[in-house]
Formats: structure tokens, C-alpha cells, sequence
């Protein structure tokens, strides 16, 4: 009976949006910034939230049936884009770019458990569908500040795009770096750093730096 019910709700697309709306409402109350930029949040439900944004034209795009509790998603410059496909559920995460440009897209039904996702410098971060981040997970596109050749005084470590493709699994405390690659289907262990392009399929990556340890593997969020 408790089934059938929710799944009347869910087919039912303004009942979910009325639901989405009361369940989100405090978190609604608290964004800052949207003058002047877009937030399209359809049938998504947030709790303890926190959207700021300073700057223009940027987009922030939540789609149907998303869970985020006690995230931040914070951007800090002009005609960026932030993309939460559906069915995901995001907990403790901070979405953060700075500088114009830049974008944070996540695939559907991903989950993550708590982290810390930062473009800059108008690069992106992309993360395929179906992935599943474990604890204190942390991606970023740069480093943050500049480092300079001493002799040419030429910057040395600009910002790379990251890609992780559909249905990775990333151990807790990984950390992904910028300009790195995970190919479909691939595990990321427990502490690894990824500071390359990994685009092989079905493989397990471990170790700092990561390294590839195993391959033709596949996994489940099954346990047996």
C-alpha cells in the first residue's frame, strides 16, 4: 500500500512540485544572489541547502527528483553553469566556482556522501551518471593559486577540465586533480590521488599517485 502510494505521488507531477516546494522552502529562503541569474529547480527536494552566487548570467539547473541535504553550492563569477541531473542524492557536498566560465555538471542517479567540488578558471568538471562518491571525497579543476617559473615568470599551472565517466565509484578520501580522466565502470580506492588520464574502462585505480592495479572489473552498490 505504502508502494503504491508513493509511486501515485511521484506520477503525479504537481502534487510532487507542491511537495518539492514546502519540503525545500527554508532552504529557498536562504539563497542569495539569483537576481540576475537563472535557478531552475523542478520537483527537487532540499534540505539545510545553501545557495550564493555573485556575479551574472549564471545558470544553476537542479533537476526532477533530486535529494541534497546540507550542501552549498556557491558560485563566484559570471555565466557559469551548475547541473544536477535527476535522481540524485547529494549529502554534505560544496559545488564551488570561481571565476567566469566555469562548470560543475553530475549525472543522474549519482550519489555522494560528502565532499568538496571546485572549478576554476572557466574550466569544467564533469560527472557521468550512476557514479557512487564515498565520504570526504574532493575534485578540483585547479590549484587554487598560481605557481610562476622563476626565470621566465610565466605561469605554470593553469586549470585542466576533469571527466569521470558513468558509474565510478570513488573510495572515500580520494581525491581527483585537474586535468584527470576515469574511464567507465572504474574504482577509484580508498585515499588514492588521480593526477592522470585513466581512461581505460572496468579497471581499479589505487595508490598516490594512482596507478592502475587491476582490470576487467565491473561493481554493484549491491553487497553480494
Amino acid at each position: 500500500m505504502r508502494k503504491t502510494l508513493i509511486y501515485m505521488m511521484k506520477e503525479n507531477k504537481n502534487l510532487m512540485s507542491l511537495l518539492a516546494f514546502f519540503y525545500s522552502l527554508f532552504s529557498l529562503l536562504y539563497m542569495r544572489g539569483i537576481f540576475g541569474n537563472r535557478l531552475i529547480l523542478k520537483q527537487a527536494f532540499l534540505k539545510k541547502t545553501k545557495i550564493r552566487i555573485n556575479g551574472k548570467n549564471n545558470i544553476i539547473r537542479i533537476h526532477p527528483e533530486n535529494r541534497l541535504q546540507n550542501c552549498l553550492l556557491h558560485v563566484s563569477g559570471n555565466n557559469c553553469e551548475i547541473i544536477i541531473g535527476e535522481h540524485c542524492i547529494l549529502s554534505n557536498i560544496e559545488l564551488w566556482i570561481e571565476d567566469d566560465g566555469g562548470i560543475i555538471q553530475i549525472g543522474h542517479r549519482t550519489t555522494m556522501e560528502s565532499g568538496h567540488i571546485a572549478a576554476t578558471e572557466g574550466k569544467s568538471i564533469s560527472i557521468g551518471q550512476d557514479c557512487m562518491f564515498a565520504h570526504r571525497i574532493e575534485i578540483r579543476n585547479g590549484d587554487s593559486h598560481a605557481i610562476y617559473d622563476e626565470k621566465s615568470m610565466l605561469r605554470i599551472n593553469p586549470a585542466e577540465s576533469v571527466l569521470i565517466g558513468n558509474h565510478v565509484w570513488l573510495g572515500a578520501d580520494s581525491k581527483i586533480l585537474k586535468g584527470s580522466i576515469v574511464g567507465d565502470n572504474s574504482i577509484i580506492a580508498s585515499g588514492a590521488i588521480v593526477t592522470g588520464k585513466f581512461s581505460d574502462f572496468n579497471a581499479v585505480y589505487a595508490g598516490i599517485p594512482a596507478t592502475k592495479i587491476k582490470e576487467g572489473v565491473t561493481w554493484t552498490r549491491d553487497r553480494y
